[in-house]
């Protein structure tokens, strides 16, 4: 089974001291050794991981690249191509979802055959389901 893990579940990993930061990793560390498991992000959220860490946190450049690079080692950073932009601006104009970032990495999750995209994302998560990509959160 292939799980996408939004940018808000691994700023969860990184930042202790985001709300569901607990819930996050207590989640992951129970599923990380499953071999019937295959964890992705975005690895276009990089860049916004490593500027809310450093300018928002004030965490130190060293530290944050240091824990990027772990989390990338651990998991798969997918990154948009293209044709995920294409997908998403027509999914975006058919009215299937409103949030085109949202779709473009829906889009990118969908071209490895995700199973499930994590988030806690209450926007995503009224979705349910996109194109048989089960959208959920940790906690359910």
């Amino acid at each position: 089974m292939k799980i996408f893990l939004d940018a808000n579940i691994c700023l969860d990993f990184l930042d202790s001291s985001r709300l569901n930061s607990k819930d996050s990793i207590s989640w992951y560390m129970k599923n990380k050794d499953n071999q019937d498991l295959e964890f992705y992000f975005s690895g276009d959220f990089i860049t916004t991981i490593y500027y809310i860490l450093t300018q928002k946190r004030k965490l130190e450049a060293n530290i944050v690249i240091n824990a990027i690079n772990q989390l990338c080692q651990e998991i798969t950073p997918l990154y948009l191509v293209h044709t995920d932009f294409l997908l998403a601006q027509k999914s975006f104009s058919e009215d299937s979802f409103d949030d085109f970032e949202d779709l473009m990495i829906l889009q990118s999750a969908l071209r490895v055959n995700c199973n499930i995209f994590m988030t806690n994302d209450k926007k995503l998560l009224k979705l349910t389901n996109f194109n048989n990509i089960k959208i959920q959160t940790i906690k359910g």
